[in-house]
């Protein structure tokens, strides 16, 4: 099956990293002006986690545009991101606590990182099968930052 040149507005084109660079920051854009609309915070619950995990400006899209860029099913991930958030889990047989890494993350004052995982499925469209991984930064006082999501490549 041929992967048209663009899914939802997304182009599917490896070079197009660019343009998907640009939608990542107007999704996160629209995404924080319509939780300010709809429950004035920039929170999503996660119900697996019953947790609020913050979508922080500057910190989460940071990250996951310059990993999302270069694959547009992670493109498509942010735009969906809110559903996203919502309803990741951990994947069964792999640890959903890990540590944090020196550099980004822990400049970022977390203490240690969830791993959660969300499944696109399409019963019609091969394709649109895919698994995208939503990285989740504990802060020492306990607060949840979207830190990063991304299509990972399912064995």
């Amino acid at each position: 099956m041929t992967i048209p040149r663009y899914i939802e507005g997304i182009p599917t084109e490896k070079k197009r990293g660019k343009e998907r660079f640009a939608l990542i920051m107007n999704y996160y854009e629209q995404l924080w002006k319509r939780l300010q609309r709809e429950c004035n915070s920039n929170y999503i619950r996660n119900k697996f986690l019953n947790a609020d995990i913050f979508i922080v400006k500057n910190e989460s899209d940071k990250k996951t545009a310059r990993e999302a860029l270069h694959n547009w099913k992670s493109t498509y991930a942010v735009k969906h991101l809110k559903r996203v958030v919502e309803e990741a889990k951990p994947m069964e047989g792999l640890p959903m606590f890990v540590s944090r890494k020196e550099g980004e993350q822990k400049r970022n004052g977390y203490k240690n990182m969830i791993l959660l995982y969300y499944d696109f499925s399409d019963n019609e469209i091969d394709y649109m099968n895919f698994r995208v991984k939503l990285t989740i930064g504990v802060m020492t006082g306990g607060k949840h930052v979207q830190y990063c999501v991304n299509k990972i490549e399912v064995k």
